[in-house]
């Protein structure tokens, strides 16, 4: 799967989950998430202002269904332009030395992985956070499929089942929006199984 499916798989994925119901996205949103993806909005931007605006509903007086992707702009527009400023200045270009730092620390944290942690430090002369943050998720990616396919055939079908009883009934789900959202839960399952962090630079 390309970077950007991935982007929008964990993305429904994670929001899905929030909901605690299987859940389909909108046409529109699938638009958001595609402008998001266009401005270079990082994938942890999203997932932690969907995670925010679905604290703040839990603990307030009046909570209301969160039933778009919508109701979340606000949040991610707001992270991302406060994130900008103190990581990239509200420009595209890194600073010099505070990504080429992050890569470094993410590289030691793969050091049980020696391709990804190689993958991961290859960025480092790469000044475009957009350009970073795509190869990330494609390398994340690559290391979850290499994670699992060295995995004996009776782990790793486990691991796929104990995805799919998490998510529950997915029934009304249709079949490309089921293999979608346990394909995100299963690389879920995976980094926290196996201690693969995040690779974002924020």
């Amino acid at each position: 799967m390309t970077a950007d499916g991935d982007y929008f798989l964990e993305i429904e994925a994670h929001f899905a989950r929030r909901r605690n119901t299987p859940f389909i996205l909108s046409a529109k949103d699938w638009a958001l998430m595609q402008r998001w993806k266009e401005e270079g909005v990082p994938l942890p931007i999203v997932i932690e202002a969907i995670d925010s605006v679905f604290e703040k509903n839990e603990t307030s007086g009046r909570r209301k269904v969160i039933s778009s992707l919508s109701y979340c702009r606000h949040a991610v527009k707001e992270l991302w332009s406060d994130r900008k400023e103190l990581q990239v200045g509200a420009r595209e270009e890194t600073p010099e030395a505070a990504p080429e730092e992050i890569l470094k620390r993410l590289g030691e944290a793969l050091a049980k992985w020696p391709s990804a942690a190689d993958a991961v430090r290859a960025l480092a002369n790469e000044k475009s956070v957009p350009k970073i943050e795509g190869r990330l998720i494609e390398v994340e990616h690559d290391l979850i499929e290499e994670i699992m396919r060295s995995l004996p055939a009776a782990e790793s079908d486990a691991i796929r089942r104990e995805v799919v009883a998490a998510l529950g009934d997915t029934s009304k789900l249709d079949e490309k929006t089921r293999r979608r959202t346990e394909e995100a839960n299963l690389r879920r399952a995976v980094r926290t199984r196996f201690g693969v962090p995040r690779l974002t630079l924020f």
